[in-house]
């Protein structure tokens, strides 16, 4: 069971995506919280009143951290799954939609079942 999860952690694109973004907010609160219980009764007064909504004028510059947070998430899962080619200087090009330069895009597919496949971090893990 715990093998099968990793294993689909491991090779899915999407649960992949989501698995470095919970130990990204992992490591974020590991940070914060000790931070957090630190400060003086006083402050932590503040920071509870600004994330009740209780802050003034705090809130909007917390809810635009939060938005900017969520719009680089979005921006990072959709750099994720699209698909695109990356050139030989380091450029990403995104593949045509199927009909437009199909041509093409069979050509870059043909180029890519040829190239030798690296190992994914599951194989190399359990030497297959």
């Amino acid at each position: 069971m715990v093998t099968s999860i990793i294993t689909a952690v491991a090779q899915n694109v999407i649960l992949g995506w989501l698995w470095r973004r919970v130990q990204e907010l992992a490591g974020l609160a590991l940070t914060l919280v000790p931070i957090y219980l630190a400060m003086p009764p006083s402050m932590q007064a503040d920071v509870h009143a600004i994330f009740s909504g209780q802050g003034g004028n705090l809130t909007i510059s917390a809810a635009i951290g939060l938005a900017w947070y969520l719009w680089t998430q979005w921006k990072s899962y959709r750099a994720t799954v699209m698909p695109q080619v990356v050139t030989t200087d380091a450029r990403k090009v995104p593949l045509p939609a199927a009909g437009e330069g199909s041509g093409t895009t069979r050509k870059i597919e043909a180029l890519a079942e040829a190239a030798p496949r690296p190992r994914t971090l599951w194989e190399r893990l359990t030497q297959r």
